[in-house]
C-alpha cells in the first residue's frame, strides 16, 4: 500500500509546479501587449488601480477558510489520568485556496509587468485561460475625435 501512495505523494508537489509554470508562461506572452489582450483571456479584473503613474489590473480568485480550533493532545496517562494545560491544546486550522494574478500597465495601454502569487490549484484556472486563450493581435487603433 505505502508502495502505491509515495508515487503520487511525490507527484502533488510537481502539479503544483506544473501550474505554476504554466501560469507564468502564459503570463509573459501578455508582456508587450495591450492590456484588452489580458482582459479578453483573463475576464475582466476583479480590481483595478493606479500606482506610480501605471495602471494596476488584479485577479482575485479562490477563498481564505477558517476552520473553528479543535482539540488535540492529551494526557490520560500522566498526573494519575488528570488533564493538565501543558497536554491539552486547541489549534485552528486555515484552508487558503486564493489566487492572485496582477498585470501592470503603461498608461498608453502597454503591459510592462506581471505577477502572480497563491494557491496553484486556483492559479490553474488563470493558466488554462492563458493557455488556451485568445490569440494575440496588435493592439485596438486609437480613437478619433
Amino acid at each position: 500500500m505505502l508502495r502505491r501512495a509515495l508515487p503520487l505523494a511525490l507527484l502533488v508537489p510537481l502539479a503544483a509546479c506544473a501550474s505554476f509554470d504554466r501560469l507564468d508562461q502564459g503570463l509573459s506572452t501578455l508582456q508587450g501587449q495591450h492590456r484588452d489582450v489580458a482582459i479578453a483571456r483573463l475576464g475582466f479584473p476583479t480590481e483595478q488601480k493606479e500606482i506610480a503613474g501605471r495602471d494596476v489590473y488584479v485577479w482575485h480568485r479562490g477563498s481564505l477558510f477558517y476552520q473553528p480550533a479543535t482539540y488535540f493532545g492529551g494526557c490520560d496517562s500522566r498526573y494519575g489520568g488528570m488533564r493538565s494545560m501543558s497536554c491539552v491544546g486547541f489549534m485552528p486550522s486555515v484552508t487558503d485556496t486564493r489566487c492572485t494574478v496582477r498585470v501592470i500597465a503603461e498608461k498608453d495601454g502597454t503591459i510592462v509587468q506581471t505577477d502572480r502569487e497563491g494557491d496553484p490549484n486556483s492559479c490553474g484556472f488563470y493558466a488554462d485561460r492563458l493557455q488556451g486563450g485568445v490569440p494575440i493581435s496588435d493592439p485596438p487603433p486609437p480613437k478619433t475625435p
